[in-house]
């Protein structure tokens, strides 16, 4: 028996107890009895590329395709086959892989299906098929969402319903700036009045004679000659000589 690169094999021993399950055959040449039964298995890592039909929550059908990456552990090799067989990718592997899919995106709704990001959908279904993978002695290194399609009325409804919600807070944001600027109109209106009342209340006449006299009396001082005309009833009146 010769194993090549990556190969390793498990052997069935008719006459002693049927799988060796405690010796795995790595990459080399062995001697065994013809009547006992080499099965080698690839032990790289192998990549299934795959589209699943899903029905999700409300009846909606999608496409999802992905791609992922799986090896066996070499040392368990003799438990796998015999509980899975040469074939144990198709047996075990991608039915739990795909049941995983199954068990995340049916449970969502076209609109978060839609809204939610490729990576939070494909963490939830690694971490869920790994889990299971693991009591199965094999490795699900890494696994790849390529594309999630839905029907097309159902795209158009959700970009449609999306936009409408986007109107609806841009309109929003457009009421609450209109009622923050007639706020800000508001209370400088009133702080104006309060300032031209608080003016207003200290501008008596008296006060605006006695001002307007302080000013003619610095005119005075002045070399030009000049007329001061002091009414009864009014402000006092200046002109100018010349």
């Amino acid at each position: 028996m010769i194993n090549g690169p990556a190969k390793v094999a498990v052997i069935f021993k008719p006459f002693s107890g049927g799988v060796d399950v405690d010796h795995v055959y790595r990459e080399g040449i062995y001697l065994i009895w013809p009547w006992n039964t080499a099965y080698q298995f690839n032990i790289r890592q192998q990549l299934v590329d795959t589209t699943i039909k899903i029905l999700m929550e409300n009846g909606v059908t999608t496409n999802v395709q992905i791609n992922y990456r799986f090896w066996p552990l070499p040392d368990s090799l003799p438990v796998i086959f015999r509980k899975y067989g040469v074939k144990y990718p198709n047996i075990i592997v991608q039915p739990e892989v795909e049941s995983a899919v199954r068990i995340v995106i049916s449970d969502l709704t076209p609109e978060q299906l839609y809204d939610m990001h490729f990576d939070t959908i494909r963490r939830q279904i690694l971490r869920h098929a790994q889990k299971n993978l693991k009591l199965a002695n094999v490795n699900l290194e890494d696994l790849v969402i390529l594309k999630i399609e839905l029907p097309k009325r159902v795209v158009e409804a959700i970009e449609s319903k999306l936009q409408q919600e986007q109107l609806v807070k841009e309109y929003d944001f457009k009421d609450s700036v209109a009622e923050r600027q007639k706020r800000i109109r508001i209370t400088e209106a009133s702080a104006i009045k309060m300032a031209e009342d608080t003016i207003n209340k200290g501008l008596t006449p008296e006060y605006l004679q006695l001002r307007q006299i302080e000013a003619f009396e610095k005119l005075s001082l002045s070399n030009n000659s000049k007329t001061i005309i002091v009414p009864r009833s009014s402000t006092p009146v200046m002109f100018n000589g010349q």
